[in-house]
């Protein structure tokens, strides 16, 4: 038997959803609890438990008088599996909060002979791999540093690019191998010393660690990435439900 949560928490998801996806921007003013209710054709008191949640968890806050409000977090990117894009970058996400993007690239080039690499991208030892590692910026604030690793064979031009200007997934796209689904891992660890210099944060700090493993439309892995992200800038969430 499929399990349906409650309708003031799929309201809640599709409130979520619209914060995230810019529909709903920080410190605007959302539907009133009655709007809400003709618009999505349920009780006001369903909408009302899901405002409340809502305000419990952060996302909103109210204004005696005037109305209910997105919660503004400027400086913090939005990370979780609420997101309704697997690939949604760091760029992207940080432009979503009303920060700045920007990237520093720090390696880029082919290299090959690298045998954990090449297994994670399904190729030969000897095969060629792409390259790519930047620190990613918001207001000019150190995010996240990203590792990611391509296969050569399928991106044969993939150095000619600038990556501190060019989005790394347009270019897989022009080359018909954008990643579409995604594995994906997250860890808490403590920052090494090379990507806390780079980070500018303490060594050992706690950092989220994400890898993804990236496959095309046709079920190819055309990507692995391992990014570091600072949690000090970094809201996590997600949502779960339980079957009573």
């Amino acid at each position: 038997m499929n399990y349906r949560p409650p309708i003031y928490m799929q309201l809640r998801d599709s409130i979520i959803k619209k914060i995230e996806d810019g529909e709903y921007l920080p410190n605007e003013m959302i539907p009133s609890e009655r709007e809400m209710a003709q618009l999505y054709d349920i009780n006001r008191m369903t909408v009302k438990n899901a405002i409340e949640v809502l305000v419990r968890d952060g996302y909103l806050y109210r204004i005696q008088g005037k109305g209910t409000f997105v919660r503004g977090e400027k400086n913090k990117l939005l990370l979780g599996t609420a997101s309704s894009e697997a690939n949604y970058g760091i760029s992207a996400r940080a432009k979503k909060v009303g920060m700045k993007a920007s990237s520093k690239v720090i390696f880029h080039g082919f290299v090959q002979g690298y045998p954990t690499m090449s297994q994670r991208l399904r190729l030969d030892v000897a095969d060629q791999i792409f390259a790519l590692h930047r620190v990613r910026y918001g207001d000019e604030q150190p995010l996240a540093i990203e590792y990611t690793y391509i296969p050569g064979a399928l991106f044969e031009d993939a150095d000619l690019n600038d990556y501190a200007q060019v989005s790394l997934y347009d270019y897989m796209n022009n080359k018909n191998h954008l990643p579409v689904e995604f594995g994906q891992k997250l860890m808490v660890v403590g920052c090494p010393q090379r990507e806390a210099g780079q980070l500018e944060i303490d060594p050992g700090t706690a950092v989220f660690c994400f890898e993804y493993t990236g496959r095309d439309r046709s079920g190819r892995i055309v990507e692995f990435t391992r990014t570091y992200i600072r949690t000090d800038k970094t809201n996590f969430r997600f949502s779960s439900y339980r079957s009573e």
